[in-house]
């Protein structure tokens, strides 16, 4: 759920973009990173998509994709109240390689707690006087 939250504020670029050819719409509102990348769509989207799984699921997801959008090139934040653009622009390659060494890092971390199958251990029993504090 947390994927498919996390590709949906990208659905803007082909459910939007037949309306802009079609003159149905114009504006910076319709065009990509505004609309479903502001707060107000964030939550329409986390609304919708909680109907259908994990409320916590679908924040991490929305609120990932529109953290990392802020990063790598801004989005309009505040549409369709402001069409101002807000973010910074770090470099693609820089931020394709930090992304990746935390997906590499938690898909072997996951692979490695399946195949020596690790579980939690068991918590240790409250000691129930003084003395067994002791031992």
């Amino acid at each position: 759920m947390a994927a498919l939250a996390a590709a949906a504020p990208d659905a803007d670029t082909f459910l939007f973009r037949p309306l802009v050819e079609l003159s149905a719409v114009g504006g910076a509102l319709w065009s990509h990173r505004a609309l479903t990348h502001s707060l107000l769509g964030g939550l329409v989207l986390i609304g919708v998509l909680s109907a259908v799984g994990p409320w916590r699921a679908v924040v991490l997801g929305v609120s990932s994709h529109i953290a990392l959008d802020l990063v790598s090139g801004g989005v309009r934040l505040l549409a369709p109240i402001d069409d101002t653009v807000y973010g910074t622009s770090v470099d693609w390659l820089l931020l394709n390689a930090a992304v990746s060494a935390v997906a590499v890092t938690v898909v072997l971390g996951g692979l490695l707690a399946m195949k020596y199958d690790v579980r939690r251990p068991e918590p240790l029993p409250f000691p129930a006087t003084p003395l067994e504090w002791l031992r």
